[in-house]
């Protein structure tokens, strides 16, 4: 039902959908500026780490995974 490719796409688009809800509320002066400032980076840095690391889960199992096409 939901495959781990699912998973990680729901994920990063609802980071995404975060961060840009948060950045509009902060344009439109319904939250503080500071505070969009402060927490816009923190995400942008959270959102980094994450797909870095799906990228180095995704490889090392590509590695480790057999090909059945190749003998």
């Amino acid at each position: 039902m939901f495959s781990s490719k699912n998973i990680t796409l729901r994920v990063l688009t609802f980071l995404v959908l975060a961060i840009t809800i948060l950045a509009l509320l902060g344009i439109w002066d319904i939250i503080e500026w500071s505070y969009v400032q402060k927490y816009f980076w923190k995400s942008i840095q959270s959102l980094v780490v994450i797909l870095i690391s799906a990228v180095a889960i995704y490889l090392v199992q590509q590695m480790f995974q057999k090909d059945p096409n190749r003998s």
